[in-house]
């Protein structure tokens, strides 16, 4: 068996692997560096003032809330979809604006002004 050291050496990571017997800071330590910060321009983190709550985000309503599947022809769907882009419409509102349509022209057919 060949000798291979514990674990691979590579120079290009960095090993924080002695940094594990430095102990942690005193409060005193801590109170220095505080103060020292302090005089420096650099207020607590607790002297920030917290921030003002924010309103809960309303909840939105769908406007359209059922979905319908139309089997149309390519040339169809792409005629509806040119109509709602031209009238600048979403599909829900052209579905709409286009069944208002059809029910006019079936009234004007069956000659009752309802």
């Amino acid at each position: 068996m060949t000798d291979k050291p514990a674990g691979a050496s590579r120079r290009t990571i960095a090993s924080f692997a002695g940094d594990d017997d430095i102990p942690p800071p005193t409060r005193e330590q801590l109170a220095h560096a505080r103060t020292a910060g302090e005089k420096l321009g650099f207020g607590s983190e607790k002297a920030v003032p917290a921030a003002a709550p924010r309103a809960a985000a309303r909840a939105r309503e769908a406007s359209f809330n059922d979905a319908i599947h139309v089997r149309s022809r390519p040339e169809d769907r792409k005629r509806f979809e040119e109509f709602a882009w031209r009238n600048r419409l979403k599909k829900g509102e052209a579905m709409t604006l286009l069944l208002d349509y059809a029910e006019a022209e079936e009234r004007r057919r069956s000659g009752t002004g309802a």
